[in-house]
């Protein structure tokens, strides 16, 4: 394991590094990732490298990390809390696994329990959201299965192949965490 930062059981998470770049631009242009999260905008290799390297300037409310596979050591996703307050206790957490063959194996739920651990043990958070478009229903599944709720839903609040899609906001606090986590415990 290379840099880990957060250990799972078949994933660490690690900072980003320049060489990273082509991990956070798959991200973004993979037309699978592009459809659930609504980019438009191609990136490449190059403009990454730049903006991997201000990431963790001084005063950055922007935590992200690579999601790698411990099985062959390889990056196969990004991860992050964005707009993070420490004042408020409050962030917003985003995921892509954006290597095709490592999709429907687990990965993005248990980074998603690595990312709550890090906001809620480790940072002290109060309470995570994030919006998810309400046609990604494998991820909803993941959110909800590791302790998100639903709180609303945002009408209308993109338009995506030339329609205007509805997105859920969900969010988990921080009691909500702790009680999930004793009744883990206790099974």
């Amino acid at each position: 394991m290379n840099k880990a930062f957060l250990i799972g059981e078949s994933i660490y998470l690690r900072p980003a590094e320049p060489d990273d770049a082509p991990t956070f631009a798959a991200c973004i242009n993979d037309p699978v990732v592009r459809h659930s999260y609504f980019t438009h905008t191609p990136v490449s290799i190059t403009a990454q490298t730049k903006k991997i390297a201000s990431f963790y300037e001084g005063g950055s409310d922007y935590i992200p990390f690579v999601i790698v596979r411990k099985d062959n050591d390889r990056a196969i996703g990004t991860t992050a809390l964005h707009r993070v307050d420490l004042v408020s206790g409050a962030a917003i957490f985003g995921i892509c696994i954006c290597d095709e063959a490592s999709r429907g194996m687990g990965f993005g739920s248990e980074t998603t329990k690595l990312m709550l651990h890090y906001a809620f043990d480790i940072l002290n958070m109060h309470r995570i959201q994030l919006h998810v478009w309400v046609g990604n229903a494998r991820g909803i599944s993941a959110y909800t299965k590791a302790g998100f709720k639903k709180e609303g839903t945002l009408r209308e609040a993109m338009k995506h192949n030339g329609e205007y899609c509805d997105f859920h906001v969900m969010g988990i606090l921080e009691d909500e965490y702790r009680t999930l986590q004793k009744k883990k415990k206790a099974d």
